[in-house]
């Protein structure tokens, strides 16, 4: 039995920066994304979170409009 140290528990919900920063995109570009509905966010309190599944969903959103 080896003495590693627990994994971090996966969160499920981020906030808009860490959302921007693995999305490689400014802050202003991801609140854009949220004014227009293609990326899905939750709101707890005065803080705005976006699951970690939503921001695969707003990028298959983007793809499909970029095929058109």
């Amino acid at each position: 039995m080896t003495d590693q140290p627990p994994t971090e528990i996966e969160r499920l919900l981020i906030t808009t920066d860490e959302a921007a920063q693995r999305l490689n995109i400014h802050r202003s570009t991801l609140y854009d994304l949220i004014r227009t509905n293609k990326l899905k966010t939750v709101k707890i309190g005065a803080r705005r979170l976006v699951r970690v599944s939503a921001l695969e969903e707003a990028i298959t959103l983007l793809e499909e409009g970029t095929a058109a």
